[in-house]
């Protein structure tokens, strides 16, 4: 199997306020939108999330545990600012993780973990396993 590209849709009472968070918060675009779907993309990437309307012909909702966003960015220091100036909770402050990134979490409308990060060296522990996997 060659995969083509990997999508993200979660299934959600919170159509609307899913669609105005990713929006206003990440610049998200929308490319379709109906009573029961909402497609979004990433900007300059060719790749987003979408939400579909909980429990329509198949599939169970979404309970708001379990799943993790992550966006990388180039300034995680300023996203975390802005993110926090225009009232987003956030889950976990910023901090510096061993492994190799610098990143803090907050929840969109539906409870999914939103990992943003910016990467960073590595501790040296971190440093000899990345190492041994070359």
């Amino acid at each position: 199997m060659k995969i083509k590209q990997i999508d993200t849709t979660i299934s959600t009472y919170k159509l609307i306020e899913s669609k105005e968070f990713y929006i206003r918060h990440f610049n998200f675009t929308l490319v379709y939108e109906s009573d029961w779907y909402i497609e979004l993309i990433a900007p300059g990437l060719p790749t987003g999330i979408s939400f579909t309307k909980a429990q329509r012909d198949a599939g169970e909702v979404f309970h708001g545990s379990g799943i993790i966003i992550s966006l990388e960015v180039d300034d995680v220091d300023d996203e975390y600012h802005r993110l926090k100036a225009a009232g987003v909770e956030i889950c976990q402050e910023i901090i510096n993780k061993p492994w190799g990134e610098r990143s803090f979490v907050l929840n969109d409308p539906n409870g999914v973990h939103v990992y943003i990060y910016k990467s960073i060296p590595p501790t040296p522990k971190y440093q000899v396993v990345y190492d041994s996997f070359k």
